[in-house]
């Protein structure tokens, strides 16, 4: 019988930290529990660690909230793997036997140690992604068990660059997290998107992301082709924030609100102005324009990696991502490639997982991340341990200190039962050190250091009884 689980996925995008926690029931259903995303513009750029400090910052940002949200303690994640220089290449690896042999699980293994043996300067193998095997003169997908006295085995190597991973292993280091496993981000993607009945017709799965662009091409069942291309969303802002010498975040406002693909030149009013910052206005038509010829440049990219492909792909191409929700993009890429399988699809038809957050997958694009939840297999948290015995704590303690211990931020019931009234004053000088002359008629005092004691204890126990009754 299983067991419930707590998986952490986190993804360093192309400007930003997003991190997701699962929960995994033992009949396998899936209930998301937390979701956060810290910004990192100045240190992540592309999918690609820039600034090591400042991207352990907005991790250890997004750890914390999730931690305070769901009571445990982060130890581990799963990492999505993706970034501007991650892409597939092809390679091929052949024996030739002195007599026919029944092909074996040993030779095929061999021959993909042997591939994985391949070197790239600069680069590392991160998966293979075998293709077909010729033995002797035919192709096929499963060469175990034929006889022949030559086979060839094709593949698709994903290679990215060394610092990709090194890096990122670094800002996990220092935010104090292990990594449960390491995904590539595209192909999981793709499992989660796609359907396999698709990926055996043919089809090209296209990522619009802030920075990058990425696109994945399958044919019966099999990856043929990854890249990633350094053009996203943010390039239409810049170029409006440039064009127009505004802010970038006003750029952004106006690619949201008039933002369109394509445009019928008849259908714009050609007097229709809009106001900008600086008591300044700017044609309609202008912007369009901007914005038009940066998709125009970005979908040409997109179809020069899959037009060798396009007679095969009788699924079609399926667009995703944050930036996708630009109006009229399937227009735009009909109209300029003439290829009319187009469909925009953020989320599969069925949803598998459940949730009482608030996520809108065409805003959070939690697709890459949901899809890692699926495919961890590691407890990622472990619980967070309260102080059980306040009184002996108290008891430990100075009664009268002037600066409490404090609990880690956010954590621990003394924290919260602090008392907010003016803090009791010591004895003053005089009386702690010289002891006055007690009236015959007084009762005897207790000495000095357990009255304060019995008050501090009173106050932390009424404090206690306070939090019982809110409860």
């Amino acid at each position: 019988m299983g067991v419930e689980k707590n998986i952490v996925a986190i993804e360093l995008g192309s400007s930003s930290v997003r991190a997701i926690v699962g929960q995994k029931k033992p009949d396998g259903s899936l209930q998301v529990i937390g979701f956060e995303k810290e910004n990192a513009p100045d240190s992540i750029h592309k999918g690609v660690v820039y600034n090591i400090d400042k991207t352990v910052q907005a991790i250890v940002s997004v750890k914390k909230r999730l931690e305070e949200h769901g009571h445990f303690i982060i130890d581990r994640v799963c990492v999505g793997v993706s970034g501007q220089s991650l892409h597939s290449v092809a390679n091929s690896v052949h024996r030739q036997f002195d007599i026919k042999v029944t092909v074996s699980d040993e030779i095929v293994d061999n021959l993909l140690d042997e591939n994985r043996a391949q070197a790239y300067p600069g680069l590392e193998i991160l998966d293979v992604v075998p293709q077909e095997y010729r033995v002797g003169s035919s192709l096929t997908h499963e060469p175990v068990g034929i006889m022949a006295d030559r086979i060839e085995g094709y593949y698709k190597n994903i290679v990215a660059r060394k610092s990709l991973r090194e890096s990122i292993g670094r800002c996990l280091q220092g935010a104090k997290l292990e990594v449960a496993d390491y995904f590539i981000a595209p192909l999981l993607l793709s499992s989660y998107i796609l359907t396999d009945t698709e990926k055996r017709s043919g089809c090209a799965l296209v990522d619009f992301g802030a920075e990058t662009t990425t696109v994945a091409v399958y044919e019966k069942n099999i990856l043929r082709h990854l890249a990633v291309i350094p053009l996203g969303g943010s390039n239409l802002t810049t170029d409006i924030a440039n064009s127009l010498h505004i802010e970038y975040e006003e750029a952004e406002k106006l690619k949201l609100t008039y933002g369109s693909a394509y445009t019928d030149e008849e259908q714009i009013d050609a007097a229709r102005t809009i106001n900008i910052s600086n008591d300044r206005t700017i044609e309609l038509k202008k912007l369009l324009n901007l914005i038009e010829a940066r998709q125009q440049e970005i979908l040409a990219n997109v179809w020069e990696q899959i037009k060798d492909y396009s007679e095969r792909l009788l699924a079609g191409v399926f667009f995703t991502g944050g930036a996708a929700n630009i109006p009229n993009l399937e227009t735009a890429f009909v109209l300029y490639h003439h290829f009319d399988k187009v469909k925009t699809r953020m989320m599969p038809a069925s949803t598998e997982y459940t949730t009482s957050l608030k996520l809108d997958p065409q805003i959070t694009t939690i697709a890459t991340l949901v899809a890692m939840l699926r495919r961890g297999d590691q407890e990622c948290t472990s619980e967070r341990h309260e102080p059980t015995d306040l009184f002996d704590q108290v008891a430990e303690e100075d009664p009268t200190p002037a600066k409490p211990t404090e609990p880690s931020a956010g954590t621990g019931v003394v924290r919260e039962a602090k008392p907010t009234a003016e803090p009791e004053a010591e004895p003053a000088a005089d009386t702690a050190t010289e002891p006055a002359a007690e009236p015959v008629h007084e009762e005897p005092k207790e000495p000095k250091k357990p009255g304060a004691f019995k008050r501090f204890f009173k106050k932390v126990s009424d404090a206690l009884e306070g939090l019982v009754e809110e409860k």
